[in-house]
């Protein structure tokens, strides 16, 4: 009695073990790999595809550059004074308002 319950068992673990199939990752055209500048993900007109936690948003208004590297630099610089935990930011442009940064924190 004991042999046909440990062999069942046995072969039910057997079993539940096999039916699970990795997926096999299959990139699509809208996949890139994320830069990372001083420390934060960049994110632009993007979003991250992993969950992660909103910390707050950074904004700037009138800059004397209208480089997107001067613009992206002094986001950058806000939020790591204001949220030196932070490993992304979600740029956000406004031709006719305030650039921002939401910025992020990625779960792994």
């Amino acid at each position: 009695m004991k042999k046909s319950i440990v062999a069942f068992t046995f072969g039910a673990c057997v079993v539940a073990l096999l039916s699970f199939k990795t997926k096999d990752f299959e990139p699509h055209a809208s996949y890139a790999e994320v830069n990372k500048i001083d420390g934060l993900y960049m994110f632009t007109d993007s979003k991250p595809l992993t969950d992660y936690d909103t910390l707050g948003v950074v904004e700037i208004g009138f800059v004397t550059g209208t480089q997107y590297e001067s613009i992206r630099g002094n986001l950058i610089k806000r939020a790591r004074e204001k949220y030196p935990n932070a490993n992304g930011l979600i740029l956000n442009f406004d031709k006719k308002g305030i650039d921002q940064g939401v910025v992020i924190q990625l779960k792994n």
